[in-house]
């Protein structure tokens, strides 16, 4: 017995021992900056000492990232590979020992089951810019789901509710175009799109859909894959690893908003001078985009977009001159978000909308953060 509690008695010690030697950074703020690779999260983070640990997740745990947090006072830094952790401690007003940790890995893959080995083959067909796929959920009759890069977590239209078996477990808040709302979510069900399975994927009920459409999926389907979306031949093809590239493809980098949500540079152009900066890839958009009043304002571009008429909290102005990929787009128009006081709805500089997008052949890597575009059949066409 005395032997027993002697190696209880050492464990403790050296559990003692491992968190007095963690690095210790300062902090008289609870709100925390982080840059994790190409990505600045200004407003991202905020310290719970109640929580032991607090841990973020590396955005593209597969890619080798250099993260870095930042308080009000201090510092700290860390390069991570796939898997690794690292552990520090927040000492808040001189006082509180707030334990947080760096991870890379993902907080909540989901992985699916495949009927066969090699690449997997999804068809879709496109209605109103929009990428739609055919699938099931709990086994239910064939469904609509609609493929939205925008997306964070799946949804499931409240009139389809009655097509499929489902359990509402809980509540939780939904972000999308309508704002935040609290809704019904379902937390474990299994999806079937073209011989793949998902098991245990949460879902949130919501009214914000087309008629015709049953659920939305998006990028957290695809985690750790490489896909290509293929609007020459419909179909998105997902990769065991990166293929070989063919000519004409343009490399470009790709951040993951809140590790899921793409994100892709690209440039207004008026005149000699350019305005850069990260927009989300957003498939789910059916226009050619939204510009954030932030992005507006930081460039006093509202004066250079000429407008053609207001809408509620928008403005609809000419696009003039949009560079992504090597390639200028300058017909059309683009949503204008109105100049405000608190900032803008939107990250980023805004999002590019699927009117503009499925003029490329896309190929996302999200294991290493890098997107590959391609002129395709629809480019060239009117906008």
């Amino acid at each position: 017995m005395r032997s027993i509690y002697l190696v209880l008695f050492v464990l403790v010690l050296q559990n003692l021992s491992a968190q007095q030697n963690l690095p210790v950074i300062c902090a008289n703020s609870k709100n925390v900056k982080i840059h994790d690779g190409l990505q600045y999260k200004p407003d991202y983070w905020v310290i719970f000492p109640e929580t032991k640990p607090d841990v973020y997740y590396v955005d593209l745990p597969r890619k080798k990232t250099l993260v870095k947090f930042i308080t009000d006072i201090d510092s700290i830094s860390f390069t991570l590979n796939y898997g690794d952790v690292k552990d520090f401690i927040v000492l808040l007003n001189g006082k509180d020992s707030c334990y947080t940790q760096i991870s890379a890995s993902y907080p909540n893959l989901k992985t699916p089951k495949k009927l066969h080995t090699g690449n997997d083959t999804i068809p879709f067909t496109m209605k109103d810019n929009r990428i739609y796929f055919k699938g099931k959920i709990n086994n239910s009759e064939v469904l609509t789901f609609q493929f939205d890069l925008g997306a964070e977590a799946m949804n499931i239209n409240k009139k389809s509710v009655k097509k499929i078996k489902v359990n509402f477990d809980k509540k939780g808040n939904l972000f999308n175009s309508d704002g935040v709302n609290e809704t019904r979510v379902s937390s474990k069900n299994d999806i079937v799109i073209a011989g793949l399975t998902w098991s245990g994927i949460e879902m949130y009920e919501t009214k914000n859909m087309e008629h015709y459409e049953d659920a939305i999926i998006g990028n957290s389907f695809f985690l750790d894959k490489i896909y290509k979306i293929d609007y020459d031949n419909t179909r998105l093809i997902v990769y065991h690893k990166l293929p070989i590239i063919e000519t004409g493809y343009v490399k470009q980098d790709m951040i993951l908003d809140n590790g899921i949500r793409p994100a892709i540079e690209g440039s207004f152009i008026f005149g000699k001078n350019t305005y850069k900066d990260w927009f989300l890839f957003d498939t789910g958009q059916t226009g050619t985009g939204i510009l954030g009043n932030s992005y507006l304002v930081k460039h006093n571009l509202y004066e250079k977009f000429s407008t053609i008429m207001s809408l509620g909290s928008k403005k609809i102005a000419f696009i003039h001159q949009l560079l992504i990929a090597n390639q200028t787009f300058s017909d059309g128009v683009i949503t204008l978000e109105k100049n405000k006081k608190n900032g803008s709805n939107y990250k980023f500089g805004g999002l590019i909308g699927n009117k503009i997008l499925k003029c490329f052949n896309v190929i996302i890597d999200n294991q290493q953060g890098f997107i590959y575009l391609k002129p395709n059949i629809f480019f060239k066409k009117e906008i």
